[in-house]
C-alpha cells in the first residue's frame, strides 16, 4: 500500500519482490548494526570506510554465487558504470543487448571501448557482430538476467556458448533475477547452469534483497582491478554499514526455507496477475514477476495509469526514452506481498 496525494493506493510498481524491505529480521539487523557501528561509514572504503558488515557481505556473496571475490558499490548503477569504465578501454569492444539498462550503456561509453549493440535476446545477432569484430583488444558480452521493462529472460546458455566460442568475456547483470530465480535464489545465471561460464555476475541489493547497493561478483583478479581503478568505488563514501547488515540478513532469508516459500508465493501471484492482464485484453509476453502492459503511445500509457489510479492502483506510465518509441507501457511489478484481493482489485481497474 502507498499513500500519494492523500490517496491510499495498492502498489504495483515496487521492486521489493519478496517483501524484505520491511521484514523484521532485516530491520533488526540494520538497527543492531547502527547500535554497534553507528549510521554513517565516515570515509571512502580505501581510507577508513571499510567496516565489518561491508567485508562480510562481500565474503558471503562471493561464496553464495560461487566466485572468488565480490565488491560492494553504493548502487547498482555505480557498479555497472564503475566496472565497465575500469575494465574496458580504447581498442576493446563491448557487445551489449540493445535493451540493456542505461547504466550498462553509460559505463560502456565512459570506458572509451567501441560499443556494438546486438538485437534483443538474439544470439545470432550477437554472433554476427563478433564475427565482424577486429581480432585485437578485449571483448566483453553484456546482457541482463531479467530485463527490467519487458520482464523477459535471455537465452543465457546460447549467449554464453557464443561468447566462449569467440574468446569474449561474459557479464550478466542479474538485478531483477537475484533472489527470485535459480537454486536458493542465486539468480538466472545459476538457473541456466552457466555460473562457471559467466565472468562477471552483477547483483543489485535494492530489489529482491530489500536493502541497498550493488555488487560485482567475479574472479579475484577482476575484483582487485576494480579496487584499484574503479572511480565510483574509490571516490565514494562507503554506504552505511547498516545497509550491508540488512543485505546480509536478507541473503540469509533468501537462501533458506522462508525464501523458497516467498518465491513460490511470488510465482503464484505473477501467474494470477498474468491471467488478470490477459483477461483485460492485453498480452504481456512475460513469464516473470515483471509484467509490461504495452499500449503504444505515451498518451495512451498516461491515460491507462490515470485509470488505474482511479481504481486504487499505483502503476506509473513508462514512456520514451526509458523504453523505445511506440512501446509506452504500464509496468506492473508483482511481489510476494500481493493478495488475492489485490488481484481482484487489479482486475476491476483493468476491466474494459
Amino acid at each position: 500500500m502507498a499513500t500519494l496525494d492523500g490517496a491510499d493506493l495498492l502498489l504495483f510498481s515496487s521492486n521489493d519482490y519478496l517483501g524484505l524491505c520491511d521484514h523484521p529480521k532485516v530491520n533488526e539487523a540494520a538497527i543492531d548494526c547502527v547500535k554497534r557501528h553507528g549510521w554513517g561509514s565516515g570515509a571512502a572504503r580505501l581510507l577508513a570506510g571499510s567496516m565489518p558488515p561491508h567485508m562480510e557481505l562481500e565474503r558471503v556473496m562471493a561464496q553464495f554465487l560461487g566466485k572468488e571475490a565480490a565488491l560492494l558499490f553504493n548502487t547498482g548503477y555505480a557498479a555497472n558504470t564503475g566496472l565497465l569504465a575500469a575494465m574496458m578501454g580504447r581498442g576493446d569492444m563491448i557487445f551489449a543487448d540493445k535493451l540493456s539498462h542505461a547504466s550498462i550503456i553509460d559505463g560502456a561509453r565512459q570506458s572509451g571501448a567501441r560499443l556494438a549493440r546486438f538485437a534483443h535476446n538474439d544470439p545470432q545477432s550477437l554472433e554476427a557482430l563478433l564475427q565482424k569484430a577486429p581480432a585485437r583488444g578485449r571483448r566483453l558480452v553484456v546482457t541482463e538476467g531479467v530485463f527490467s521493462m519487458d520482464g523477459d529472460i535471455p537465452p543465457l546458455r546460447e549467449i554464453a556458448a557464443i561468447a566462449r566460442g569467440y574468446g569474449a568475456m561474459l557479464m550478466v547483470d542479474d538485478a531483477h533475477g537475484f533472489g527470485v530465480f535459480g537454486p536458493e535464489g542465486r539468480g538466472t545465471v545459476h538457473m541456466a547452469g552457466i555460473a562457471d561460464e559467466v565472468d562477471i555476475h552483477g547483483v543489485t541489493l535494492g530489489k529482491a534483497a530489500g536493502s541497498f547497493g550493488g555488487m560485482v561478483v567475479a574472479s579475484r583478479k577482476i575484483i582487485d582491478g576494480l579496487i584499484n581503478f574503479s572511480r565510483p568505488f574509490i571516490y565514494s563514501t562507503a554506504m552505511p554499514p547498516a545497509a550491508a547488515a540488512a543485505a546480509l540478513a536478507a541473503i540469509d532469508i533468501i537462501r533458506g526455507e522462508e525464501g523458497e516459500a516467498l518465491r513460490q508465493t511470488l510465482f503464484r501471484n505473477a501467474r494470477k496477475a498474468g491471467e488478470v492482464i490477459k483477461g483485460a485484453g492485453y498480452d504481456t509476453g512475460s513469464k516473470t514477476q515483471i509484467l509490461p502492459v504495452v499500449v503504444g503511445e505515451s498518451e495512451e500509457a498516461a491515460w491507462l495509469s490515470a485509470r488505474l489510479w482511479r481504481g486504487g492502483i499505483y502503476a506509473p506510465a513508462i514512456r520514451p526514452p526509458t523504453v523505445p518509441q511506440g512501446t509506452a507501457r504500464i509496468r506492473l511489478s508483482i511481489t510476494a506481498g500481493h493478495t488475492e484481493a489485490d488481484m481482484e482489485k487489479l482486475a476491476a481497474a483493468l476491466a474494459p
